[in-house]
């Protein structure tokens, strides 16, 4: 195993890490206990460093490590004072598979990207290219997402900048319909008024008499009259009410949610039948295949267990196992051992294939389920609202029957009236008089009930208005939220790449001040925004500034960085994009490998500061560097493990 160096121990208030890793790479079996802050990884090249370094980002959350050639399985775990993560990984022909995981973190984007700094770290890789940058950097923000929330929100916005314009409107429109209220209210204290001096007046004219009764039954006629009037009326604004809810849920019937749809129910339940039973063939031929399977794994994994009458004794295949033959347990040829192998290959194939098509299967069948859920809901919507239509369309019906006989009682009335009118022309001067009077007070009557009605409408849709207005500062207050949520979000993107760009460039003058590369002046990324809103349309772009023998500046292209400094520049814009993702919140740990082509003052500088910006650096060094680092950092050797392995 690894051992630690006396100048490992240092106390501090974050926790160690302690790292198995087992039948990873070439490590059969390592450890190692790490405490906060700057550890070294010491030992010749292939001594496992990578290897060590490479388990450690897996349980982490990092790319799958290679599993030792000579091994089956392989396992890395790291505890810390409180919890254990884990990682268990098989040979699968020859590619290591994860079997099971508890790892640190499920952020494999920001682990490759940021943590493990290795020599085939993607940004390290892409600037030995000199390839595009603002891809890698620019992949852990979810750009579909936050268009998502951009669209959500604008809707959001729309829709209370409409209602808000309405309210403007209606604002707009009160003082009209409270000039409007007022008047009308005038009007009706001037038509009673006017109904008490009638009323004075026929209570005198009835005084002077003895009665009449001719004059008695035109006046309750017109009573009469007056109130089918009243419930003509009432009728009439019911059904317009009861038309506009009609309209409203016609319109309901026909919206995208609700309409009828080209798919049928039955037709997707037979689709689904049929997938059943398709998935149930491939379930047959799965469980067929695979005692198969496991059997010639069985026979070919532990020559132990095969049956002697099985078993070979040709002298070849002493020579190469390979070559071995087994004597078939289904017809009783004999064929070599690496056929079979073959063959159970192309059956595990097989059966990998048919557990696609099981799995391509469900899903549809899950699919087509939720789809089916859908269509019976809006077939239930449609019949609910069609059995609303028909209900409304019989009130309607209804009350227009009402209607139609309350407009025969008034066309009876007005004759009755007509009649009586007659009558009364041969009655005296004084009955002609209360005869006019009655008529007057039956017409101001019912004028007094058109304006009622008018100024109750009035008063309702004023009171409407005003609730209103009174949520208009709350309307306003969500708008405003809502703007402010969507500049944010618009922002988001260009924010983090100016973030990125701003970052990079102060950590790479940091850095070059440090490590002093003499003819560098300034390593500067910029940020070149294109036309289109898209975040395609943007771009980095990495400008190297030198100095001449003379002390002139000059640009210069990245193809003429030496390895060295593309390998700095590399690490410093990975750790640019560690700090402006806020990684350290998620894995407080950097893994840094493949440093061998910067001297140790150069390493002592680079791993400072990082250090200043996360909890722990691991980085793999030769023994030379780490005899002159070895004061400055805990150091671990893998020499004892070296000679193990």
């Amino acid at each position: 195993m690894f051992v630690n160096s006396p100048e490992s121990e240092s106390e501090s208030e974050f926790e160690e890490l302690h790292i198995t890793v087992q039948n990873v790479g070439g490590i059969t079996d390592g450890e190692l206990t790490l405490s906060p802050g700057v550890t070294l990884l010491s030992g010749e090249n292939a001594s496992n460093k990578s290897s060590f370094l490479r388990g450690l980002a897996a349980v982490l959350g990092g790319p799958t490590p290679p599993i030792k050639s000579d091994a089956d399985r392989g396992r890395v775990t790291l505890r810390t004072d409180e919890n254990e993560y884990f990682l268990e990984l098989s040979n699968e022909n020859g590619d290591p598979i994860v079997t099971d995981a508890e790892r640190f973190s499920d952020r494999t984007d920001l682990c490759e990207l940021f943590v493990a700094l290795g020599e085939t770290n993607p940004i390290r890789q892409r600037l030995l290219t000199d390839g595009d940058l603002y891809e890698l950097l620019m992949r852990p923000v979810d750009t579909a997402e936050i268009e998502a929330d951009i669209e959500r929100l604008k809707e959001r916005k729309d829709r209370l900048d409409e209602r808000l314009v309405e309210l403007d409107r209606s604002e707009d429109r009160l003082p009209t319909l409270r000039t409007r209220a007022t008047t009308l209210r005038e009007d009706r204290e001037e038509i009673e008024t006017a109904l008490r001096e009638k009323r004075e007046a026929i209570d005198e004219r009835d005084a002077e008499t003895d009665g009449n009764d001719v004059l008695d039954d035109l006046k309750e006629k017109r009573s009469e009259r007056e109130s089918v009037r009243d419930r003509i009326e009432t009728q009439r604004e019911a059904i317009r009410s009861l038309e506009d809810e009609l309209e409203a849920v016609r319109e309901q019937r026909d919206e995208p949610g609700t309409a009828e749809s080209s798919r049928d129910v039955d037709a997707i339940e037979s689709e689904i039948e049929g997938l059943h039973h398709q998935k149930q063939q491939l379930t047959s031929t799965i469980n067929a295949l695979s005692p198969i399977v496991e059997m010639n794994d069985q026979l070919l994994d532990d020559e132990r267990e095969i049956p002697e009458e099985m078993k070979s004794d040709e002298i070849v295949a002493e020579l190469d196992p390979a070559s071995r033959t087994i004597t078939c347990w289904t017809c009783g040829s004999t064929v070599e051992r690496e056929e079979i192998a073959e063959q159970v290959r192309v059956v595990q194939e097989i059966i990998r294939e048919k557990r696609q098509q099981r799995e391509t299967i469900t899903e549809r069948i899950r699919s087509l389920e939720e789809e089916k859920r859908q269509l019976e809901r809006q077939r239930d919507d449609r019949e609910r609202l069609a059995e609303k239509e028909r209900s409304i369309e019989a009130e309607i019906d209804r009350r227009e029957e009402t209607l139609s006989e309350l407009r025969d009682e008034k066309a009876a009335l007005d004759d009755e009236i007509e009649s009586l009118q007659a009558d009364a022309e041969t009655l005296d001067e004084r009955d002609d008089e209360l005869l006019e009077l009655h008529g007057e007070v039956s017409d101001l009557e019912y004028e007094r009930g058109q304006l009622e009605n008018e100024l109750t409408e009035l008063e309702r849709e004023i009171e409407e208005l005003e609730a209103e207005l009174e949520n208009r500062d709350d309307l306003e207050a969500e708008r405003e939220s809502v703007a402010t949520r969507l500049r944010e979000q618009r922002e988001q993107i260009e924010t983090l790449e100016r973030d990125l760009v701003t970052t990079f460039n102060e950590s790479m003058q940091q850095v070059l001040d440090v490590l002093d590369y003499e003819n560098v002046e300034r390593v500067w990324i910029e940020r070149l925004a294109g036309d289109g809103d898209a975040p395609s349309a943007t771009d980095f772009e990495l400008h190297i500034v030198r100095s001449n023998e003379s002390g002139a500046a000059y640009e210069d292209t990245v193809d003429s960085l030496s390895k060295s400094e593309r390998e700095v520049i590399g690490l410093v814009v990975a750790f640019a994009g560690y700090l402006v993702h806020d990684v350290a919140s998620e894995l407080p740990v950097v893994v840094i490998d493949a440093v061998e082509m910067l001297d140790a003052d150069r390493i002592r500088g680079l791993l400072d500061y990082f250090e200043d910006h996360t909890e722990y650096v691991v980085a793999a060094v030769l023994p030379e560097e780490a005899r002159e680092l070895e004061e400055t950092y805990p150091t671990i050797s893998t020499a004892t493990f070296a000679a193990r392995s």
